[in-house]
């Protein structure tokens, strides 16, 4: 009796220490409650449609209501069918476990239960030692005193891992076959039940064969416990393995913006990627879709009318299964399916999929495809399959939509090909700079730079309109006569005199400023910079937000040209400027930031447009001036793109600063809608509205092309070209690669959108004019036309023209015009 007494003492002391000893170093079981799960960043538009997913793991919340019953009988009957009747430990399976460690000299995992697969899941590692089960016992007990037992089941079902990044059973469900859980079948709830035990080798992907074998034992159990009847158990065993990797499915992929947003907010939020953040963007879902919609359709038009580089790679005559292995290594991007040619006849080829399936491509399917020989030449037209395609060629094909001699819809795969060229489009709202779409390039997979917010390039013509305003702040008027005709320039650092010329190589003579700004005119835009001044037009471009420090100090100022780079952002704020009357704004994305519970923890505010508040009104009548204080106001704006991209917004609403006179903002509107009406961008007529305004962009050889557009409230800026600064071609301009992009996305933009027409500010008069000389017409004068001036800038009542400078046509000297 005192040897039995003893033991059971010496039994008391030992696990009293082992408890004081563990205890310390066992999370508290309040903390359960408290459990954040790891949920991955979410980024949404602002009509909450799912456009990106960020985070290491995979986790979709599920409450216990919405776990199918057989899922749950599942996971007990396997992992812990006495669940409901013990307290954390199962001591009938701990004895069991015991005596096959006793047997085995190994440590069994029969003996964990549900609520000890949760501490070890959340708090412990997955190292099976003596002492990490001692913990996971202890804090087994803690957690069913602190917790419910279907809060015990809920939070096991969301937390525990099944492989492939899924974390708890929506989300495997998700991964898996691509639909939630309760519209799994009884294999597939089955399948999912087997995985926890080893969710990187026993889950159907990596491991199939086990993963059946598990599934089977689980269905097993079930009809052992009578969850199941037989027929739904021999149904359930003979049901093949469905599962596959299925992605995230997004209401709108828009990879370019989700990255904008989680750059700025990866420096701001630590638990970032498992806090289960989202965020709502100022995105337009259906707007988003359409942008990406057109830059893609018009860098294929452009890529097609150059003509076909060749296939991919040819891997030579294989057997179809080793074409198969090779396919392995091309990705399908965008809708861009990779084949390989199996066989070629005259009016047709052969392709193999990867899916090994075989598709016919008829000769009228590639007769697109004439040899690319360089940017403004194309080969003959292909007369035969063999001209195009040979034995081995990986290919991309698309399905096409086309009508058959019934006029009835068909499809059918096509040859295409991944284009060379890029392309961007940045769209905001004018008033607050809200960014309402945009796209980085043709397909993200493919090139993970952002060419709306990275590419600093030529904007060639598109920076006249900052040319001709800054020009109209000096008392130059659209009236103004200038006259359009070789330059020469002496430098003693060139070879020879420097010649700028207009693209066509023509010259109008006497031209009006704002004819010169519809028709594009070259050597005006540099006669009115040497008339008006550099340093004059810089201190005025600073005022849209350009960082002038990278501009050029000579005439390629006038046409964008030279060592002047801006961004598609950059643009489209400058020309938010005429679009909103004068004010400047910042373009942003992100509307606010919701924590796990749906609280706001962060909500941006940015310089809005309000011309009737009295902080702006203030300032309506008065510009700010290049001072010393506008200058420190300037230094603090994002000029760079980095500064643009990380500047802090203020904590409370703020006005935007009004930085042009409102009504040279005007007479530049009605400037710019000429472009549209009778320039370069009389394409966009097609819109039908009389709100359109805009300017076309094409530098030298055509290396960058641009249209920035807007009416009152959306203002737009799409860039297309190569990214090495290859030509694009002779017969490419603004006006025929960006411009279709920018209409199709306009046209849905301002679908059921009213037009608008601004009020004549106080200030603006309009006269008739006489169209050759710039001056107030006759009262009588048949061809005289309207035209806007500033009040104090009108023309005199005699005819005048602007006066050029004393040197003669063929003399100006030097480049550098300062």
């Amino acid at each position: 009796m005192w040897l039995a007494l003893s033991g059971v003492c010496a039994a008391v002391l030992s696990l009293a220490a082992v408890y004081l000893y563990l205890d310390p170093q066992v999370p508290k079981a309040e903390t359960y409650r408290q459990v954040r799960l790891e949920t991955p960043l979410r980024v949404y538009t602002a009509d909450r449609q799912l456009i990106a997913e960020f985070g290491e793991r995979r986790l979709i919340p599920i409450t216990l209501d919405e776990v199918p019953g057989l899922f749950i009988s599942a996971l007990l009957d396997t992992e812990d069918k006495r669940f409901f009747q013990h307290h954390g430990i199962d001591y009938i399976s701990l004895l069991n476990d015991s005596i096959d460690l006793l047997l085995y000299r190994e440590i069994r995992s029969g003996a964990s239960t549900i609520t000890m697969q949760l501490a070890r899941n959340i708090s412990f590692s997955l190292e099976q030692t003596f002492i990490r089960k001692f913990k996971e016992m202890l804090l087994a007990l803690k957690i069913e005193r602190e917790l419910s037992k279907e809060e015990i089941l809920a939070l096991y079902i969301n937390v525990v891992p099944f492989g492939k990044r899924a974390y708890g059973a929506q989300a495997a469900a998700l991964t898996y076959y691509g639909r939630p859980l309760k519209r799994l079948n009884l294999a597939q709830l089955a399948m999912l039940a087997g995985i926890p035990q080893a969710p990187t080798a026993g889950n159907p992907i990596n491991g199939p064969e086990r993963a059946v074998r598990r599934r089977n034992l689980v269905l097993s159990r079930m009809l052992d416990q009578e969850s199941i009847t037989l027929e739904q158990y021999r149904v359930a065993v003979a049901a093949p393995v469905t599962a596959r990797i299925y992605q995230r499915e997004l209401d709108v992929a828009a990879p370019y913006p989700a990255e904008w947003v989680r750059q700025q907010l990866l420096r701001r939020i630590p638990d970032l990627y498992s806090g289960g953040y989202e965020v709502i963007t100022t995105l337009d879902s259906n707007l988003q879709r359409t942008a990406k919609n057109a830059v893609r359709k018009g860098l294929v038009s452009y890529d097609r009318r150059h003509g076909y580089r060749g296939a991919e790679a040819n891997l030579g005559q294989l057997t179809d299964d080793e074409y198969l292995v090779a396919l392995r290594e091309y990705r399908a991007y965008v809708d861009l399916e990779p084949a390989v040619v199996v066989s070629v006849a005259e009016d047709h080829a052969v392709a193999l999929l990867p899916s090994s399936a075989r598709v016919r491509i008829d000769l009228d399917a590639m007769a697109w495809a004439r040899p690319y020989i360089d940017e403004n030449t194309r080969g003959a037209r292909p007369r035969a399959a063999t001209d195009v395609v040979s034995v081995g060629d990986v290919i991309r094909l698309r399905e096409e939509v086309y009508e058959d001699e019934d006029s009835a819809q068909r499809s059918r795969l096509v040859l295409t090909q991944a284009p060379a060229i890029e392309g961007a489009l940045i769209s905001m709202n004018s008033q607050t700079g809200a960014v309402q779409a945009l796209v980085g390039g043709y397909d993200f997979a493919l090139n993970q730079f952002n060419h709306a917010l990275q590419a600093a390039r030529q904007p060639g013509s598109g920076f006249k309109p900052f040319v001709y305003a800054g020009a109209l702040q000096h008392g130059v008027t659209p009236a103004s006569i200038y006259m359009d005709a070789p330059l020469v320039f002496e430098d003693q650092n060139l070879e020879s005199d420097y010649r700028p010329d207009n693209d066509n190589n023509l010259y109008n003579g006497p031209t009006r400023l704002r004819e010169a700004l519809y028709r594009s005119i070259n050597l005006v835009s540099m006669r009115v910079l040497l008339d008006v001044g550099a340093p004059e037009i810089l201190d005025f471009a600073a005022r849209f937000g350009f960082d002038t420090s990278r501009f050029p100090r000579n005439t390629q100022l006038a046409i964008g040209g030279g060592t002047m780079a801006v961004t598609p952002i950059e643009m489209v704020r400058a020309y938010s400027v005429f679009a909103n009357g004068g004010w400047r704004v910042t373009p942003h994305i992100i509307s606010r930031v919701l924590d796990l519970d749906g609280e706001t923890v962060f909500e941006p505010r940015y310089p809005e447009v309000c011309p009737d508040c009295p902080e702006q009104g203030a300032e309506s009548a008065s510009v700010v001036e290049p001072n010393a204080k506008a200058e420190s106001q300037r230094a603090e704006e994002p000029g760079s793109l980095q500064e643009l991209l990380a500047s802090e917004p203020a904590p409370a609403a703020i006005l935007a600063e009004r930085v042009i006179d409102e009504r040279i903002a005007y007479i530049m509107t009605s400037m710019l809608k000429d472009v549209i009406r009778r320039g370069t961008g009389t394409r966009a007529r097609s819109l039908k509205r009389e709100d359109l305004a805009g300017k076309t962009g094409t530098t030298n050889e055509a290396a960058d092309t641009w249209f920035n557009g807007f009416n009152p409230n959306i203002v737009t800026t799409v860039w297309v070209g190569f990214p090495d600064h290859t030509p694009l071609g002779r017969r490419e301009y603004g006006s025929n690669n960006p411009l279709p992009i920018w209409i199709e996305y306009m046209q849905a933009a301002l679908r059921d959108q009213p037009e608008q027409t601004a009020s004549l500010p106080a200030g603006v008069v309009t006269m008739k004019i006489d169209p050759k000389t710039g001056g107030v017409a006759t009262p009588t004068q048949q061809d005289a036309i309207f035209e806007y001036f500033l009040k104090e800038h009108a023309p005199k009542l005699e005819p005048t023209s602007r006066r050029q400078p004393d040197v003669p046509e063929d003399d100006f000297t030097p480049v550098d015009i300062f």
